[in-house]
């Protein structure tokens, strides 16, 4: 897929600058064709057969009719991390997000 041409993130964004990195990395200078901050409007130019994009799931949405869902390999992977006050420990909502976070992505996952 070096040779695509690729929509993705404004420079400065995770996504672009990882996709840049990895791309140039394996010795491919990327073309970038559009460069959008909305994963839907993504997905539509990638629809409409403009190019190919890297969107991750959590902000994927429905995929338009026409479009292809490849997974990656090895699947890129990112870290997660809950910040607070201390005081505000004593918050059961803030209690309860922790405790769902490390039941839900426990250490395990973590690369």
């Amino acid at each position: 897929l070096t040779d695509q041409r690729w929509i993705c993130q404004p420079p400065g964004t995770v996504c672009h600058d990882w996709l840049v990195r990895t791309l140039r990395a394996s010795g491919h200078e990327p073309d970038l064709a559009y460069q959008v901050a909305e994963y839907h409007t993504q997905l539509a130019l990638v629809s409409a057969g403009l190019g190919i994009a890297l969107v991750p799931r959590l902000g994927r949405g429905p995929v338009p009719d026409g479009v292809s869902v490849v997974p990656l390999e090895p699947t890129p992977l990112r870290r997660l991390y809950a910040l607070w006050r201390p005081g505000a420990a004593r918050r059961p909502s803030i209690t309860e997000a922790v405790r769902l976070l490390q039941e839900h992505w426990p250490r395990r996952h973590a690369a």
